[in-house]
């Protein structure tokens, strides 16, 4: 057996103490002892560069290429989808600026945890923070169920045939199951490892869509596009894409959380996350240009039950090719990039979370020697696990998880911007390195969108309440902990805390 990394060495635990006074603007010979012996203990290495944070943006979000958005091609039609994810790529343009400022101000692993924290106070920080874990919670599970059935689709190419059919929902959770187990230990394994693996994992992702759009040229019909009528169900059907065109984008502002762990993060944060929303805006035009007019039928790739649309189409236009295969497996890495992904965004969330206080202690523990938060990987991959197996019994899981994700990314979206002109007002001397282009009225636009967007889940979703039921138990858990045992409990040296304890100095 291989012998463990020495531990951090006491200079360098030193040195990233120093660098999150001063991030939270508190003078270093201000904190206790304790205090300092909490933040050493608590630190998480700085490997990250521009291209880390462009490869996290980029690959946490980009499985919302491969699965999730198509089922609202059986909403709105192909032109109500484009519709739908044009208001959605505006929205998120715009976010990821106003996003830059509050994540570059506050440049710490609870992101916003932090923005509510020092805007508002504990409990809003709180409510922030649970927003923010349970959308990358309910994202991981979605896209680990959904990364079980595209390995289905390539075995049963491989070994399915008219006498011997795998069984599809055994097939699909055994390999969720092991895309779990695999990315739990690549998290723990260390920061610098799983960004240089979501790096090129990334570069194939973008090969695989690459190779996608240049197959369906052959099967490319404009008419399949320009239906009779335009919109197939009226503008109630645009307004119907919208929840799901939003899983086009979702998960971008896991780069909020990564500053702690980014060199200069007022550098690379903002040129990060906005080369990484550049990026994919162009992926997602081009994915449902493609998707959609080489398609034999809207509604077939729109199938709530079609986790794996893109093999489906390649596979109208290339029938029983061995490049189907291919492609295929090349997919697969569009999975487990983004999985990986939302494993660090649950992860560090709920290790920010922990370390302040706001959820049992235990989260926030970090790992002597590799200095990532192992309790927080291995608890919540728990229940990635536990989801996956309810996924087995329940043919809607992966819906159900891409909309409970979406609908909190959407909370705390308008949280957020609440919290920066808040700010603005309250702390105008708060340093900001980066600030929002075009204020007050871009990130105005953003809190009018993301209502708007959040508003159609109480119109539409009355009819699967599920999702609402589902995502009203998780902030009832939530807060039920917090108000109970947390906010009397709260760590005074985390960095969040620091921060907003200098706020109340100035």
């Amino acid at each position: 057996m291989s012998a463990s990394p020495d531990p951090t060495p006491p200079s360098e635990l030193d040195k990233v103490v120093a660098e999150i006074a001063s991030e939270a603007h508190v003078r270093l010979d201000a904190l206790r002892p304790e205090e300092r012996k909490y933040l050493q203990d608590h630190a998480l290495k700085k490997p990250m560069g521009v291209l880390h944070v462009w490869a996290l943006g980029v690959g946490a979000v980009i499985t919302g290429a491969f699965f999730g958005w198509n089922q609202g091609l059986a909403e709105g039609g192909p032109v109500g989808m484009l519709l739908a994810s044009l208001f959605v790529c505006a929205l998120y343009l715009m976010w990821v600026l106003a996003l830059s400022e509050l994540s570059v101000a506050m440049p710490f692993a609870g992101g916003p945890l932090a923005y509510g924290r020092r805007a508002v106070g504990p409990a809003f920080g709180f409510v922030m923070g649970w927003s923010m874990f349970l959308e990358s919670l309910f994202a991981a599970i979605g896209t680990a169920l959904a990364t079980g059935g595209y390995v289905y689709f390539v075995l049963e190419l491989l070994f399915g045939s008219e006498t011997f059919r795998l069984d599809e929902p055994l097939t699909t959770t055994v390999a969720a199951l092991v895309t779990v187990v695999v990315f739990t230990l690549v998290q723990w394994w260390g920061s610098k490892r799983q960004a240089q693996l979501m790096e090129w994992m990334t570069y194939a992702a973008i090969f695989a869509l690459v190779w996608f759009w240049i197959a369906c040229i052959p099967g490319v019909r404009l008419e399949r596009i320009f239906t009779t009528p335009l919109l197939t169900a009226g503008w109630g059907g645009v307004l119907k894409a919208i929840p799901y065109a939003v899983w086009w984008l979702v998960m971008i502002e896991t780069v909020a959380l990564a500053p702690e762990e980014a060199r200069e993060p007022h550098r690379t944060i903002p040129r990060g996350m906005t080369l990484a929303q550049i990026t994919l805006v162009v992926l997602v035009l081009l994915t449902w240009f493609f998707a959609t007019a080489a398609g034999s039928d809207y509604t077939r790739t729109g199938d709530e039950k079609t986790s794996y649309p893109l093999p489906l189409v390649y596979q109208d236009v290339w029938p029983k090719s061995f490049h189907l295969i291919l492609f295929s497996v090349a997919a697969f890495f569009g999975m487990i990039v983004s999985y990986n992904g939302m494993l660090f965004a649950v992860s560090r969330q709920s290790f920010a979370l922990g370390r302040a206080g706001y959820l049992p202690r235990m989260l926030g523990h970090v790992h002597p020697a590799r200095r990532t938060p192992d309790v927080s990987i291995f608890v919540w991959s728990a229940v990635i696990a536990g989801f996956v197996v309810w996924g087995y019994f329940n043919r809607s899981g992966i819906e159900t998880a891409v909309l409970v994700c979406n609908l909190a990314a959407l909370i705390w979206y308008a949280l957020a911007i609440v919290c920066l002109f808040i700010l603005r007002y309250r702390d105008p001397h708060l340093p900001r390195p980066y600030k929002v282009p075009g204020y007050p009225v871009l990130p105005a636009l953003v809190l009018v969108m993301s209502l708007f967007t959040a508003g159609i889940y109480s119109w539409y979703y009355r009819e699967k309440p599920i999702v609402l039921h589902l995502t009203l138990i998780a902030y009832a858990a939530g807060l039920a902990y917090y108000l109970a045992f947390a906010r009397r409990r709260l760590a005074s040296a985390a960095p969040e805390e620091l921060a907003a304890r200098a706020g109340h100095e100035v």
